[in-house]
């Protein structure tokens, strides 16, 4: 019987034994099972989206559950000139690199990843230094072209002039020859100049706009502008006009009287029997020429006188314009009256 009540203890007290140890390895499963790491994040401690260059950025490291060690924790970063780890207060430490572009952090451990942070890095100084030279070179550009306008725009406020060196020179209503004539500008005429295009030059032509040939002008100071035309100028244009029309009838007379002693002499040659042809044709007056050339269709001709029937063939004879002073100064009196009596013209009466 003792030696049964013995054996009963002995099972109780391994019963009891086994009992404490599971209940001491449970404890000890459950402890340790409280205290493993079940999740991780990282929790930027500054407020920036973009980061800075060669500049440090700390993360907060959280655990789930707080008390979970971290000792193991990787920090990876993506970016080769950067770098990423945890310092001696359990902090993370993003130190940036010198180039500008993007990084990625986050941390691992124990299989065990938080979440992926991405960021931009960027060069500030940099930036605000190329911004400034950007703003530098606006302002720069912008002053060159308010400089350039407003050259532009005294030059438009300063009046230029032009003077005619031409006579009858066509203002036209464009810069073309096909414009429309506006006018005919004398030589000396001054007019107020707007613009060059090509080879015309863009006037005000008695209140409007007006082109002429540059060729045939010439820039003339605002002072002479305002003078006007001289009174030397005017004379001379008058005293050329003048003896233009005097040297003019001077070789229209000297013309006739040539063609007349010449047409006589040939008259007089040939036939020395018969004196009154001669005669009958007398020599032809330089003042009656003129006399002739003046009258509006008069028929009195070197001492003669012609019938309209007479005149009128005499221009057809010659395919003349009906221009009786074309026909004097090419041909004499004499010329004129040897025609009709060798032609003997039908239905012509001759005034002899």
């Amino acid at each position: 019987m003792r030696k049964q009540n013995s054996i009963i203890r002995i099972l109780v007290f391994v019963f009891a034994a086994l009992i404490a140890l599971l209940v001491i390895g449970g404890g000890i499963y459950l402890f340790a099972a409280s205290r493993s790491l079940k999740t991780l994040e990282l929790k930027p401690d500054f407020a920036e989206t973009s980061l800075e260059v060669g500049t440090q950025y700390t993360f907060s490291i959280k655990t789930t559950p707080s008390s979970a060690s971290i000792k193991k924790a990787e920090c990876v970063v993506d970016d080769p000139t950067s770098s990423f780890e945890i310092n001696s207060s359990g902090k993370a430490v993003l130190t940036t690199g010198m180039n500008e572009g993007n990084v990625t952090v986050y941390v691992e451990c124990k299989g065990i990843k938080s979440q992926v942070l991405t960021y931009s890095i960027v060069d500030s100084v940099a930036r605000a230094q190329a911004e400034a030279a950007a703003q530098a070179e606006a302002q720069k550009q912008a002053e060159e072209e308010a400089a350039a306008q407003a050259e532009e725009e005294a030059a438009a406020a300063v009046k230029k002039y032009v003077k005619s060196t031409g006579d009858d020179v066509n203002v036209r209503s464009t810069n073309s020859t096909d414009g429309d004539v506006l006018g005919k500008a004398k030589k000396g005429d001054m007019f107020e100049k707007v613009e060059d295009v090509e080879d015309w030059t863009h006037i005000i032509y008695k209140g409007q706009d007006g082109y002429m040939k540059t060729e045939f002008l010439t820039e003339i100071s605002e002072e002479e502008y305002n003078e006007g035309p001289t009174e030397d100028t005017t004379a001379n244009t008058e005293e050329e006009k003048e003896e233009k029309k005097i040297q003019t009838k001077e070789e229209a007379d000297a013309k006739v009287k040539a063609d007349t002693e010449n047409a006589n002499a040939d008259a007089a040659a040939p036939d020395a029997a018969a004196p009154d042809a001669t005669a009958t044709t007398p020599a032809i007056d330089p003042d009656a020429v003129a006399a002739a050339l003046a009258a509006a269709g008069g028929h009195s001709y070197g001492g003669h006188t012609f019938t309209q029937s007479e005149w009128n063939y005499l221009l057809s004879k010659w395919e003349y314009t009906g221009d009786a002073a074309e026909m004097i100064t090419h041909h004499s009196a004499a010329d004129l009256i040897q025609l009709l009596d060798f032609d003997n013209p039908p239905g012509v009466i001759r005034s002899n």
